[in-house]
């Protein structure tokens, strides 16, 4: 007697599926009705993606897998699964698309909005005034724009909680007045397009450097940070040591770690014990509890650690990784190098010994990429993501050229050519079990500079801005 898996009962071909892994379930569903309509409930995909995408270590979603429609989830499941097979690959491959976000002047920004089913995508270009542009990344059309008259942007900072009440705060100089609005996006009725709208307002020269839920943290060049709730208007101060040696220490980064506030400058990292806010006036100065320099760099972006379903908060026992790529003081090196550092939590017993203190300092360097080309580099955005994951720029090699003109004595001679390359890496992790860095892509830029980017680690997705106006689409 055989039995086909069409007469099994339902708590039995429900283990069945969660054992499958993605191409198996959708090859299996072809075969009868049964399966079709079997493979299209909710439970079999949130099994599915608690065991071969959340406990595999692949980029996924915070949100509980039940929060998802089944049409939703199972979409995402796919994607993610695609997304960890690609970055096992011995390389990855890039789907491109490209449209023109200016006329004629720079992208200055652009940033990927988390939330919104992921689709949606904003650039910053300046003509007279500055002005920030709504795109739908998936079919590359403009939604939205926001312009204020008279108006330019300093900065902008990102909400990275996935659809908050608001998604950006914009530093806007005006003759007279320096502002930051906290802008929402929003739409009047369920059928018209999205707008931006104002929610709230705060007078201060400070820039927005990050955006965390209702939190907005923000920071001069010197060495203060404020961290600002809009909605209660309570905040804290928070005062780094400053550098003698500098008369600009400018603030790229803060991070939100577990029980700390990393303060990323430009030859330095400051760590707060987790401030508690006050309504003004607050006299209460907070100051770090440790710090750590790199020396000159051209750029650091620290990363969290990765989503656990077995740890809510996502941070708490786990290390923070640091890229860094170094400047090199030699101008006849050709190569310069990507490091990988890690911040350690200290140990229970030490905890104890410094009040507010979680974080080991300093840092210790772990991995290391060296890279065999050196010229002027235009784009100095990088990120690493949760998962260990990393996109940079690497600038067009000069000396490729040589002292060679095209026009040496009015002759024809051939140049050889040389491009800046978009540099796809994975750190060993669960993505990467090699033990050793693995640069997975490099791809060419054949046309106009690029200026900046930014990196969708769960969507497998980096958006690329150029001087020219246009902006690439790179898609894993």
């Amino acid at each position: 007697m055989y039995l086909s898996l069409d007469s099994l009962d339902d708590d039995t071909l429900l283990g069945v599926f969660s054992a499958l892994t993605v191409p198996d379930v959708l090859n299996l569903r072809q075969t009868c009705r049964r399966l079709l309509s079997f493979s299209s409930q909710q439970i079999v995909w949130q099994n599915i993606g608690s065991s071969q995408i959340l406990q595999q270590g692949i980029p996924f979603s915070k949100k509980p897998l039940s929060s998802f429609s089944v049409r939703d989830l199972e979409e995402r499941v796919r994607r993610a699964y695609h997304l960890g097979e690609a970055w096992k690959a011995p390389s990855i491959t890039f789907r491109t698309s490209s449209f023109a976000a200016s006329r004629g002047g720079p992208i200055q920004d652009i940033h990927f909005i988390p939330g919104y089913d992921r689709k949606w995508l904003i650039t910053v270009s300046q003509g007279i005034w500055s002005m920030i542009t709504l795109w739908d990344r998936r079919d590359l059309t403009r939604v939205t724009s926001w312009s204020p008259e008279k108006a330019v942007f300093s900065n902008l900072a990102v909400n990275t909680s996935e659809d908050c009440e608001a998604t950006l705060a914009v530093s806007l100089h005006r003759y007279d007045s320096v502002v930051v609005e906290i802008l929402a996006i929003t739409s009047t009725a369920p059928d018209s397009p999205p707008g931006f709208e104002c929610v709230a307002r705060l007078n201060t020269l400070r820039q927005p450097i990050a955006m965390v839920g209702s939190l907005v943290a923000l920071a001069d060049d010197e060495a203060e940070t404020i961290i600002w709730n809009w909605k209660t208007q309570e905040y804290a101060v928070l005062q780094s040591p400053v550098e003698a040696d500098l008369w600009r220490n400018k603030c790229t980064q803060i991070v939100f770690a577990y029980k700390t506030i990393l303060v990323v400058r430009a030859r330095s990292v400051h760590a707060f014990a987790e401030p508690k806010l006050a309504s003004h006036p607050n006299t209460c100065v907070h100051y770090p509890y440790a710090q750590s320099t790199f020396g000159w760099v051209d750029g650091i972006f620290v990363s969290n650690p990765p989503f656990s379903p077995k740890d809510p908060t996502r941070m708490e026992g786990q290390p923070l990784s640091i890229l860094v790529r170094t400047k090199n003081d030699d101008p006849w090196s050709s190569t310069f190098k990507i490091q990988l550092w890690t911040l350690s939590p200290m140990t229970s017993s030490y905890q104890t010994t410094v009040d507010g203190a979680y974080y080991n300092f300093p840092p210790s360097m772990t991995k290391e990429i060296v890279t065999p080309r050196r010229g002027a580099l235009r784009c100095t955005d990088m990120v690493l993501g949760p998962y260990g994951t990393a996109v940079w720029v690497q600038p067009e090699d000069y000396s490729v050229a040589g002292l060679i003109s095209s026009n040496v004595h009015l002759q024809n001679m051939p140049v050889p050519q040389s491009h800046e390359t978009l540099v796809a890496a994975a750190f060993p992790g669960l993505l990467n079990t090699q033990g050793e860095p693995q640069v997975k892509s490099s791809w060419k830029n054949c046309g106009k500079n690029w200026t900046c980017l930014d990196y969708d680690e769960e969507r497998g997705c980096v958006a690329l801005g150029s001087a020219a106006g246009a902006v690439t689409i790179l898609d894993i």
